[in-house]
């Protein structure tokens, strides 16, 4: 009787961890329907947008076009004006020399009849109704309708809740220097945005590893021998066809591949001299490259061919850890207090915000993202979280993990997070 009951109970297990299988395939198929989905609404919103584009520009010609007509129309009405009033002038001249003349009785009937018709033609030069503009402001006003509805419709696409996204994917790669899978103290993360690939610099085993969208290991390089081989790499950016990598002195220059181009930069406080450089970012507009000098307290700007260009924020950083860009201004995270300093194109610091100590928004940061809606995410390592900051620089959200380092967004609106606790690992939310 004994047995039986075992062999029942066995079955019961079983069936219970059947019950547990499927309810994490629905999760794994809830999960992948759910991005999907996400997917689905992001092309209509594309396809949306393109459609009003096109739509704005058809109209945009014809309103220029319209705005083009009325302006030669304005012109005529400038010229026949002109012409009118040049008339009016000789009938004037005209008549002021006649009403001086010294007349006999015998022209003196001519003479008068000949001043009531001057006046009657001048009487007859009407000024031509001025060209009205109205249909073309009825127009412009429903294009600028158009405009605004594509505005709210492109801002609400490209907002991100933060404060609802859960972790729906957690590769933990294992502490370790054996296994291509495994990460030692990861520094920086950045993907590449047409495979989906995720490139780390895995600092301890002195290499950049690849993974793909799902953080499947795919290869590694910087690990051979010769002027590509790395040495504590931390900072990583990608760019078109390659990828920068900061690591104790210099800059390396890779395809995305993991074939070496070229290496820049030695050890010192010159031009394209580097102490301990860490973040790197790219301007997507010219390909200058901004490197975060860290033990030198700068930012250097190099060129598209990593050639010097110049260099700012040396009577301001101290120790700067990530830069990033976008049109109008430079963000860069520093272990000064406020952390986060804000310069213009020109170079010339505008703020300073986002205070970091023991009791203040962050306490330590390493690395940092700013999304597209302004928001900025800051890897606060030593309170062990992801601190949120809006676009008025206020923390809307925090979100826990341990010991964070790079961090970054993917075109699927996921967090990916680099932790170097027990456990070194890639965390998704």
């Amino acid at each position: 009787m004994a047995t039986a009951h075992k062999e029942d109970t066995d079955h019961g297990e079983d069936a219970d961890h059947g019950e547990d299988a499927d309810h994490g395939e629905d999760a794994d198929h809830g999960e992948d329907n759910f991005i999907l989905e996400i997917h689905r609404i992001k092309e209509r919103v594309q396809i949306k947008f393109v459609e009003l584009r096109e739509c704005l520009s058809v109209r945009e010609n014809k309103l220029i076009e319209e705005l083009e007509n009325i302006l030669a129309s304005y012109r005529s009405y400038k010229i026949e004006v002109e012409k009118i009033n040049e008339k009016k002038r000789d009938f004037e001249n005209i008549r002021s020399a006649n009403s001086g003349m010294v007349i006999n009785s015998t022209v003196k009937a001519w003479h008068d009849n000949f001043l009531k018709e001057l006046n009657r033609e001048c009487e007859l030069l009407e000024i031509p109704v001025k060209p009205k503009m109205v249909k073309f402001l009825i127009d412009n006003n429903n294009l600028l309708d158009e405009v605004n509805k594509l505005g709210k419709l492109v801002e609400k696409a490209g907002v991100i809740d933060y404060t609802n996204m859960k972790q729906h994917l957690a590769p933990v790669c294992e502490k370790g220097n054996e296994g291509n899978e495994k990460l030692y103290l990861p520094y920086s993360i950045s993907v590449d945005n047409k495979t989906g690939n995720i490139y780390i610099t895995d600092t301890y085993n002195l290499c950049v590893k690849v993974f793909n969208s799902n953080a499947k290991y795919l290869f590694r390089f910087g690990d051979s021998k010769g002027d590509g081989q790395m040495n504590y790499p931390r900072g990583l950016t990608i760019c078109g066809n390659r990828v920068l990598i900061s690591q104790n002195h210099c800059i390396l220059n890779y395809q995305l591949d993991g074939k070496f181009i070229s290496k820049v930069g030695k050890d010192g406080e010159g031009k394209l001299e580097f102490t301990c450089p860490w973040g790197i970012t790219i301007n997507e507009t010219n390909g200058d490259v901004y490197i975060c000098d860290n033990g030198n307290n700068r930012i250097q700007i190099l060129s598209e061919n990593l050639h010097y260009k110049s260099q700012f924020g040396k009577d301001i950083l101290t120790k700067p850890l990530d830069i990033k860009l976008n049109r109008d201004n430079i963000f860069i995270l520093d272990e000064s207090n406020p952390c986060l300093h804000i310069f213009n194109k020109d170079l010339v610091i505008q703020k300073n915000i986002i205070s970091r100590g023991e009791g203040q928004q962050v306490i330590y940061p390493w690395f940092f993202f700013r999304d597209n809606s302004d928001n900025i995410l800051i890897s606060d390592n030593s309170s062990n979280s992801i601190q949120i900051f809006n676009s008025k620089y206020e923390c809307i959200h925090k979100i826990s993990i341990s010991k964070p380092t790079g961090i970054t967004v993917d075109d699927t609106d996921r967090i990916l997070v680099l932790s170097y606790a027990r456990q070194n690992f890639i965390q998704m939310f």
